[in-house]
């Protein structure tokens, strides 16, 4: 009753009553309740009767201040704007959730009345909010109800400032005799007593006795035995949280199963499952997972054997539903105990340990960290002014079986750890932390082909998290009036992503040519056109409206066993008079692969040069002459060459593609191999070229490298500087000289500027740890750098590959950066 009432609260509020009427606004309706005369249940006697209640005052307006987010007040606002009774059958139906054939009795509707009020709000509110699809206003409805289940009203207990509205509404409303709220329940019993007695008294089904039964059918004894273990799993379940039954019942989850438990052992689907125990025993443990803690239903798998991804995908649906609502609980506890809460603990991974540190807590307090294994939830510990913030554990999850073999399990359960991602403050999680968190997102709603209930969980999150990183709190975007740079970065990674792209490019381009401070695009940004872009992707029609996004690019795997470039030699006699791009547009990127390849086979840089995209890194056309050696020839050491159309990556505004090739030596060194495998991009007039790396390798023994490689040594040992252009193969030597001669200042000569220094123990052990020691067992180095990413700043990487014990290999992977002075090393701490 007590959950009721808070519902009843709530519903008044939701249709305009100022929050702190609300509690006059309950007791009056008990008293109406308790004076109607009618054989309804006592929960629709309630809702009758504060829709009449509420129907009086057509005029109640409140701003929805408590409701956290704006998006979500705006909708509350223009629920306001209905007339009363559209506006309730909305609040009841499309936002709370209530079946029509509650809502309609609810307003005393007929039901065909009651979808006319349905549809014809639906109209003017997307009217209102300025929403085209149906579908986006019903998921911006059910925001507003997950929005609405988060406002703390004034406690029912506390002095309440009467308004002149909140007078009148005593006066028409007072009775003449008034009955006290006990009675009210005590009637509410009664009533549902006599209902269930009545049906029970004509209810002459019955299950066949054990004995009676045949094979399959579900027995009396069964049925009697799974009702009894229903009761023990919810007793059990209270005493784990350690709550008191009126506490316990209050929980959603609890009234759910409670509510499932009646409907499974009515006497209508009793009747159903007669002949079929096992579907019976099916639904049984699922009412089973209902009812248990989030502990408890981990446990329930643990020796359970493999189950269905169905299965799985509601078993996580009920504990996401489950740990929200447990979380809200939590939080709410340990808010209103904060200040007993130590800034700094080391309880804090074993909160039943915590309470050692706060003698003085509180019972709640004392209860919730006593019982909070149960609850499946870790603090979040990230900001010492609100260590009352939790997360979702799923480490238990993670770790049974089911999970484990579950094929986007892994993918669900970490989005859902960290969410909420942010409140009403800000930020719950750095930036750099969402860029997995939409990779993953996008997968599951676009890729993933199971039809799992949790997408739609996941399709609200997306939706909310990208509103917030474009036009959320302009304190978490911007600074001083300029967007943050980590904002920024965000922003340009993201758009690697078509349904994201399709927003972020304009955005991105506008806000640079205002110093990043300003975008029209921005400004016309409404909630939910994330949603529709994304459901253009889904649909397959997104791509032809992004740049190159439309280039029809043709799959196709090529057998390079007799292949001699015919294909491509007329477009290379063409191209190679005059180098005009437009001679490239539309070609397919395979084609322009083989170009470049059969430039390659004439011994022609230039032509090669030329079909090279722009890069940073990308010499001289002079420089690429006289520095040119051929490349592997392409017919001579691969067997086919593929591409296909999911191969295609967006990288901010370039489109990349990388051939798959099949070697003909099955041993050949990935980075040896490269050359044959570069990527292709393309920018812009879909004229595809070939990317441009630096590469440089060498197979050890390589007696002249390791020669320059010592001298370089011993001119940093004199402390002489080394040419700019030092290549970096040089420059790795040095360090390795430098190693092995115990010379740590040359080492530390070889770190990016600005690198802290580190003493010889710190390389000894490098030497060690990395196999990084001498030149015997050393068999070859590779170097590649390349621009391609949505900085387009200079990523440089260099593979050692070191012969260990045993004939094993050793592969050390080093980034490397392009100072003022050349080629250095960067460090990280795990070295």
């Amino acid at each position: 009753m007590a959950q009721l009432i808070e519902e009843l609260r709530r519903f008044a509020y939701q249709n305009g009553m100022a929050a702190e009427q609300t509690d006059i606004f309950t007791r009056q309706v008990q008293e109406r309740a308790g004076k109607m005369d009618t054989k309804d249940d006592p929960k629709l006697k309630l809702y009758r009767a504060a829709a009449k209640q509420l129907a009086q005052f057509p005029d109640l307006q409140n701003d929805g201040s408590l409701i956290g987010f704006q998006e979500d007040r705006e909708s509350h606002l223009a629920l306001q704007s209905l007339p009363v009774n559209k506006r309730m059958a909305v609040v009841l139906h499309l936002v709370n959730g209530l079946e029509i054939s509650f809502a309609s009795r609810a307003l005393q509707l007929e039901e065909q009345e009651m979808l006319g009020y349905i549809d014809s709000a639906k109209s003017e509110l997307a009217k209102t909010l300025a929403i085209e699809d149906q579908q986006e206003l019903t998921k911006r409805l059910e925001f507003l109800d997950k929005s609405i289940k988060r406002v703390k009203l004034p406690d029912r207990e506390a002095p309440i400032e009467e308004s002149p509205a909140a007078d009148e509404l005593q006066k028409e409303q007072a009775p003449k005799v008034k009955k006290p709220a006990i009675w009210l329940v005590a009637a509410s019993i009664a009533l549902l007593a006599g209902v269930v007695g009545a049906s029970f008294f004509f209810d002459s089904f019955r299950l066949p006795s054990a004995s009676e039964a045949s094979e399959g059918q579900l027995t009396q004894e069964m049925a009697d035995e799974m009702e009894q273990q229903y009761e023990e799993k919810r007793e059990n379940a209270k005493q784990r949280l350690g709550a008191e039954e009126k506490q316990f019942a209050e929980f959603t989850f609890v009234a759910n199963a409670d509510q499932e438990k009646d409907e499974l052992f009515s006497r209508s689907e009793l009747q159903q499952h007669k002949d079929d125990a096992e579907l019976f025993t099916q639904q049984m443990e699922e009412l089973i997972w209902m009812i248990e803690t989030p502990k408890g239903m981990g446990e329930s798998l643990a020796n359970s054997g493999h189950m269905p991804i169905d299965e799985m995908d509601r078993f996580m649906e009920l504990y996401l539903m489950k740990t929200n609502e447990l979380q809200d609980f939590a939080e709410n506890i340990l808010k209103d105990n904060e200040e007993q809460l130590p800034a700094a603990s080391e309880h804090y991974g074993e909160p039943q340990l915590l309470i050692e540190d706060i003698p003085d807590a509180s019972a709640e307090l004392e209860q919730l960290l006593a019982a909070w294994p149960e609850y499946g939830l870790r603090f979040r510990l990230t900001d010492p002014d609100r260590m009352h913030l939790l997360t979702k554990d799923i480490e238990q999850l993670q770790q049974l079986p089911q999970f484990q073999t579950h094929p986007f399990a892994g993918m669900y359960l970490p989005l859902v750890m960290f969410h909420p991602y942010f409140d009403e403050q800000g930020w719950l999680v750095e930036p750099n932390h969402l860029i997995g968190a939409f990779d993953a997102m996008l997968y599951l709603l676009i890729d993933e082909p199971t039809d799992s209930a949790l997408k739609t969980e996941i399709e609200v999150m997306y939706e909310q998290i990208f509103w917030q990183i474009t036009k959320g709190s302009d304190s978490e975007i911007y600074e001083e009036g300029t967007v943050k740079p980590e904002i920024r970065k965000l922003w340009k990674t993201l758009s690697s992503y078509d349904p994201l792209a399709a927003i972020l490019l304009p955005v991105i381009d506008e806000m640079e040519d205002s110093g990043w401070q300003q975008s029209d695009s921005l400004d016309r940004l409404e909630y939910g056109d994330s949603l529709e872009m994304l459901k253009l992707e889904q649909q397959g029609e997104l791509s032809s409206t992004l740049p190159n996004g439309d280039f029809p690019l043709e799959s196709e795997l090529v057998d390079l066993a007799d292949f001699d470039y015919d294909r491509v030699k007329e477009l290379y006699a063409r191209f190679k008079q005059s180098y005009d791009m437009d001679l490239l547009a539309g070609v397919q990127p395979l084609d322009v692969y083989f170009l470049y390849f059969y430039a390659n086979q004439e011994k022609d840089p230039e032509t090669m040069y030329h079909l090279l995209a722009d890069s940073k890194l990308k010499p001289s056309l002079e420089q690429y002459r006289a520095d040119w050696e051929p490349i592997p020839e392409l017919t001579e050491n691969t067997l086919w060459v593929e591409i296909q159309q999911e191969m295609m990556q967006r990288i901010y505004k370039k489109v990349m593609i990388q051939p798959a090739v099949a070697y003909e030596e099955q041993d050949i060194g990935f980075r040896r191999s490269n050359p044959l495998q570069p990527a292709l991009v393309t920018e812009q007039d879909h004229i595809w070229l070939v990317q441009y790396e630096q590469q440089e390798f060498s197979q050890a023994p390589d007696p002249e490298l390791q020669k320059q490689g010592m001298e370089a040594y011993k001119a940093l040992a004199n402390q002489e500087k080394l040419p700019k252009n030092t290549s970096p193969l040089v420059v790795t030597y040095a360090l390795l000289h430098a190693i092995e001669q115990e010379d740590a200042a040359v080492a530390n000569a070889l770190l990016v500027p600005g690198t802290e220094g580190q003493k010889i123990e710190f390389w000894r052990n490098f030497a060690g740890s990395h196999q990084v020691a001498g030149f015997d067992n050393l068999r070859s180095v590779s170097f590649t750098a390349t621009d391609l990413n949505i900085e387009n700043e200079v990523d440089a990487s260099l593979e050692i590959l070191y012969e260990i014990e045993g004939a094993s290999e050793w592969y050390e992977h080093l980034n490397m950066k392009k100072t003022l002075d050349g080629w250095r090393f960067e460090l990280f701490p795990s070295y």
